[in-house]
């Protein structure tokens, strides 16, 4: 399954012109499947010339704005959710409105935690083995959260951890801060990124970014020169896409390993510090208990011998088993069993 993100933020902050800008006039209803750009993939595609070239992939969902039980269940889908600022406008006070998103979250989540306890609590009086470390773990979020903070700022052990995920908590999911500016704060958002760091350092959350969404969707009219261009004049290298999607990435614990041949040459997402047939499993969940053994390299090996067979045959390729721990960027060809 792709990786699944939600787009949240107040009325009016440009959440679904951000949506729009990263389906790339994809997608239908909110819901859209977009491309994770990497440079890694597009050199190994220039190299190994396959027939096909597949990009990692992330599931954006534009949360409804108006309906607050729309937005939490939204949230509570998602592995990563973006939170989106107006740093543009009349509104006086972007951090604000997006605070009141985050007391929602806050509040839902604790409704949730509250039917467990009294759930729990029939279960202890009736006698139940193991509700009471549950109902002490469930205590403390239920405290923490009401004192208006996020659960993925309390530290929980992997007991509580999986306590808590099966109430499928917003405010446990890894977040993505993001102040959508106007053209005349570029390139660096004035004082957005200082206004909203204090939030992202409270919910342990990746550095914010500034995106001009209005922009990033203008920019989907033209051609790459002309966007490159137009980009330049603003002060802009790179998409602010492209920094958004890395930022996914990171927030989500994820790493991407590539395959590569002539039929396909291609991105997989896949959890940081997996072992070789968990990344395996990635492909075909069959890969997972049919594992034998992982070839491995780098781009930079294969762009300069030109191809896997050419790694091969010269013997430059690392036999990995079952214990090895996938890096970002290996690029592996896995030998399986029937």
């Amino acid at each position: 399954m792709p990786v699944s993100v939600a787009i949240v933020g107040p009325p009016g902050s440009g959440k679904t012109a951000l949506w729009r800008a990263m389906a790339q006039g994809r997608g239908a209803d909110g819901v859209a499947m977009v491309d994770v750009p990497d440079p890694r993939l597009d050199r190994l595609a220039a190299t190994v010339r396959p027939k096909k070239v597949v990009h990692a992939q992330v599931r954006v969902v534009d949360a409804p704005p108006g309906s607050r039980a729309q937005r939490v269940a939204a949230a509570r889908e998602a592995d990563v959710v973006i939170k989106v600022a107006p740093f543009f406008g009349p509104a006086a006070e972007p951090v604000k409105a997006l605070e009141e998103i985050e007391m929602d979250l806050i509040l839902a989540d604790l409704a949730s935690v509250e039917k467990r306890l009294e759930t729990l609590a029939r279960e202890l009086r009736a006698g139940r083995k193991g509700a009471e470390p549950e109902a002490s773990a469930l205590e403390r979020a239920k405290q923490h959260l009401e004192s208006g903070q996020a659960l993925v700022s309390l530290d929980l052990d992997a007991d509580a951890t999986g306590w808590l995920a099966g109430l499928a908590p917003a405010t446990l999911k890894p977040s993505v801060y993001v102040a959508n500016i106007a053209d005349d704060r570029l390139p660096n958002g004035g004082d957005a990124l200082d206004r909203l760091t204090p939030l992202a350092v409270a919910a342990r959350a990746t550095r914010p970014l500034t995106v001009c969404a209005a922009l990033e969707a203008e920019l989907l009219e033209m051609s790459p020169q002309e966007a490159t261009e137009y980009r330049a004049a603003y002060g802009l290298p790179d998409s602010t896409l492209a920094e958004l999607a890395r930022a996914i990435w990171q927030a989500g614990g994820l790493i991407t390993f590539f395959t590569a041949g002539e039929p396909e040459v291609r991105a997989w997402p896949c959890d940081r510090d997996a072992p070789a047939p968990v990344a395996a499993g990635v492909i075909h969940t069959d890969f997972l208990r049919s594992f034998i053994r992982a070839e491995v390299t780098s781009v930079d090996e294969l762009c300069e011998a030109g191809s896997m067979e050419a790694l091969r045959a010269a013997g430059r390729l690392r036999v990995e088993g079952r214990e090895y721990v996938v890096k970002d960027g290996d690029v592996i060809f896995f030998r399986v069993g029937r």
